[in-house]
Order: structure tokens, then C-alpha cells, then sequence
């Protein structure tokens, strides 16, 4: 009998053919199953400060990425020999003018370790501002949440889903990609794609009252950057 080690090895092993699908809300448990399985374990800030020991900060986030659906523009990767999902990306769209609802230390129902991370997501978007950096751009889509199952890194998906939303952009006539990346792998492969960095915050910069850091993240995952790609 294979073990899951066993089987990822395998999958890497041979190039897997997929198709690109749009997600829809039927597919939210799906999504959640594969952002409990690979992203929250893998994504830098949440793995910092232990949000997977907290049970109502994973629903919270998880909550979050699902209402990300709403916005009808995101996608997912789909084997077409099994029906797995090897990967996802979750997107939004903004547009100069809409109200962004900010987020508070105080005053919240919110659990700690969500919190923490939402607040410091909030700062980030304020400080990077695009549309007071690009003043002729009106309408941008966000890719929010980039995952690709750990078994099918090293296939291209996140390049197909990236060109994916960058094809359905251009067909709904938003002028810009961007994308807050959280991990030095996903800023290294969006840089690939052309994309270029308009942010950089150095974590180790990011203390409490206390003066304490508040994400001791891993290497290589030293900064939190934004990257755009203009349309």
C-alpha cells in the first residue's frame, strides 16, 4: 500500500494533465478541505503564530476565504484523470470609490490569532494604496488566495490559474492583477509571471505594543510584498 509520502513522490514524478474551472459556492467544501490541508499549514504568517491550534481563528479564515466566492472570478485546478483539486486561486475585484471595510484591535468579535493577522493584512492594504499609486486606474482584480496542493507543486498550475484570472480580467475590463504574497515562493513565481513589486515590509518590523515581533516567520519568508500586473 502506498503511504500519502509515497503517492505525492509518485504524482511529482509524472506530469499530471488538468483543466482550469471556475469555482462556484458548491465547491466550498472542497475549497475549505483543501485550504485546511495545505494552506493554512503552509502559508507563513498563519504557521508563525499557530492558527491551526486555534479553532475558531481556522473557521474565521476559513469563513473569509469562502465568502471570497461571492465575487464569481475564481478558479480551480482539476486532474482530469482523478477529479482532484491540485490547486486554487481565490479572487476579488475592487474598484475606485467602493467603501474597504477596515479592521480594529478593539471592540471585536474576532479570535486572537485572526485578528492579528487581518489587522496586519489591513495595514499592509493601506500602506500600499493602488489606487492612490496608479490615480488612472480604476478597476483591479485581487488574486487574495493562491494554494496549489503540495503533491502537484513543480506542474505549472499556479501559472495556469494566474493566466486564467489574467484572461478573465481582460474580458471584464479591470486594468490591473494584484496580488499580496505572504510567501517568498509565491512573490519568486508571480515575479516570473511578469508581475512587479509595488511593496515590501520586512516582518521583523512588525512589533506589538510590547515591542515584541509578531510573526517570527521561517526562512525564507522575510518580507510581505505586493506585486501588480498592469493589463
Amino acid at each position: 500500500m502506498l503511504t500519502l509520502r509515497n503517492k505525492m513522490d509518485e504524482i511529482k514524478n509524472k506530469k499530471v494533465s488538468f483543466n482550469i474551472l471556475p469555482i462556484t459556492k458548491n465547491d466550498a467544501e472542497t475549497v475549505k478541505n483543501s485550504l485546511r490541508q495545505y494552506f493554512f499549514r503552509d502559508e507563513p504568517l498563519s504557521a508563525s503564530i499557530g492558527l491551526l491550534e486555534e479553532k475558531e481563528s481556522v473557521i474565521q479564515f476559513e469563513n473569509f476565504c469562502i465568502d471570497l466566492l461571492q465575487f464569481g472570478v475564481s478558479f480551480m485546478a482539476v486532474s482530469t484523470e482523478t477529479g482532484e483539486m491540485m490547486g486554487a486561486t481565490l479572487n476579488s475585484t475592487v474598484c475606485r470609490g467602493d467603501k474597504i471595510k477596515q479592521y480594529s484591535d478593539k471592540n471585536n468579535d474576532r479570535s486572537i490569532k485572526y485578528n492579528e493577522l487581518m489587522i496586519f493584512l489591513d495595514k499592509a492594504g493601506r500602506d500600499t494604496d493602488l489606487f492612490r499609486q496608479y490615480p488612472n486606474i480604476d478597476r483591479i482584480m485581487k488574486l487574495e488566495i493562491i494554494t496549489v496542493n503540495e503533491a502537484y507543486r513543480g506542474q505549472g498550475v499556479c501559472k495556469a490559474l494566474v493566466n486564467k484570472s489574467k484572461e478573465l480580467a481582460l474580458e471584464i475590463g479591470y486594468q490591473m492583477i494584484g496580488v499580496d504574497c505572504s510567501s517568498t515562493f509565491t512573490a519568486m513565481a508571480v515575479e516570473r509571471f511578469g508581475f512587479q513589486c509595488v511593496y515590501s515590509f520586512s516582518y521583523s518590523d512588525y512589533v506589538n505594543k510590547q515591542g515584541e515581533v509578531v510573526f517570527k516567520t521561517q526562512p525564507p519568508h522575510e518580507y510581505f510584498k505586493t506585486h501588480v500586473l498592469l493589463l
